[in-house]
């Protein structure tokens, strides 16, 4: 696989998530100045109780089959937070 392919999709990943999280750019940059090159973005779903009425199905995980919120953290390469 070539340089320049990867590249490409790491870029096209960053503008998705930029889309989705306005802030991501300073996180990146704050990164970047403080020497890293390496950026870890992971995440788990925590449980939570149903909730009622029409907001039921919005916090429901199909993959996980049941109800919870997504925690998604960002770090450098030492496990820092950013």
């Amino acid at each position: 696989m070539s340089a320049a392919t990867v590249r490409r999709w790491v870029l096209e990943v960053i503008g998705l998530l930029s889309a989705r999280a306005p802030r991501l750019d300073r996180a990146l940059k704050t990164i970047a100045r403080r020497g890293g090159v390496v950026a870890l973005l992971d995440g788990t779903l925590v449980r939570a109780r149903r909730r009622t009425g029409t907001a039921n199905r919005k916090n429901y995980s199909g993959k996980h089959k049941v109800h919870g919120l997504l925690f998604l953290a960002l770090t450098d390469e030492r496990g820092s937070l950013i």
